[in-house]
């Protein structure tokens, strides 16, 4: 399924997700749509619930439980039936982004589960202020970036695309140098095209972008959107890491920012499963980490 034809479902999503109860940032159209050069998409309504299939060079999986509607248990045999029949034996037949209140369907007799990742949660005035003894050391780095460097906040624009990319590709540089795992290494890579989606289709997919300059060129930029009526999702960030005390900036003048206002909550998605981000979320005390889950049917 190409852009164009993706785009045109993306109503269609929305609408079975109003009726579907969720916390993972994984139940957005966004996150279905920006991956969409590495996965075809197949959409399909099962007994009132729609199902996401993803399909890539190892085989199907369900790239979301279906929504609209309670999980059912009946549905679920349904989807691994057609899963295992297209898969053909291949290992690769499960559904991700299971949440933890619907694991007990889930009988370990029957399914295989794991856990996948865990996404960190913040109240969103607490980190537009950063006040109290718990943020003292963040707001130490908030304001040596202030001091030393003439931060300006600003909304994201089109013509900003080829430098927020360039931004990245030095980014993820140091970062490859720092942690030389090949597993994070290729994450790095599909990121840029990540968000090189992301930022070419910002206005079509709702998403809200803020960058920072300094000495007029961009030196950091963020991306968003809204997950639910009371819970925004930063989807992209990216800082240069020679400037010290950025990313806390960033994501202080984010969540301080009048278009994030209305939500009460900030989810920032997972960790990647590395030990040095997961430190890094923790250090700005989430009020809830949400957990996800990947099920499979045992053969």
């Amino acid at each position: 399924m190409n852009a164009s034809s993706l785009l045109a479902h993306q109503k269609t999503v929305n609408a079975f997700l109003k009726k579907t109860s969720y916390q993972l940032s994984s139940f957005a159209f966004v996150n279905i749509f920006s991956w969409k050069d590495f996965f075809q998409f197949d959409l399909k309504v099962k007994e009132g619930a729609l199902c996401i299939f993803a399909k890539h060079s190892l085989g199907t999986f369900l790239y979301l439980p279906p929504l609209g509607k309670p999980l059912s248990l009946a549905l679920v045999e349904k989807c691994f039936d057609f899963l295992f029949k297209v898969n053909r034996g291949r290992g690769v037949s499960r559904i991700e982004n299971v949440e933890e209140k619907d694991l007990g369907l889930f009988s370990p007799e029957r399914y295989t589960i794991y856990k996948k990742s865990d996404e960190f949660v913040y109240r969103r005035c607490e980190i537009a202020q950063l006040s109290g003894n718990k943020y003292k050391s963040k707001r130490a780095l908030y304001n040596q970036c202030v001091r030393q460097h003439r931060c300006v906040f600003a909304p994201y624009a089109t013509g900003m695309k080829k430098e927020c990319l360039s931004l990245y590709a030095v980014w993820a540089q140091e970062r490859k140098i720092k942690h030389q795992d090949a597993i994070y290494q290729q994450m790095i890579d599909e990121n840029y095209r990540v968000h090189d989606i992301c930022l070419t289709y910002m206005q079509k997919l709702g998403l809200v972008g803020r960058v920072v300059l300094i000495n007029d060129k961009v030196q950091a930029y963020t991306v968003g959107f809204p997950l639910k009526k009371d819970t925004f999702c930063i989807l992209l960030e990216v800082s240069d890491m020679q400037v010290r005390g950025l990313p806390t900036y960033v994501f202080k003048e984010f969540c301080a920012d009048p278009a994030l206002r209305k939500f009460d909550l900030i989810n920032v998605m997972d960790d990647f499963g590395l030990e040095n981000i997961r430190a890094t979320k923790l250090s700005f005390k989430p009020c809830a980490i949400y957990p996800s889950y990947v099920v499979s049917r045992k053969a």
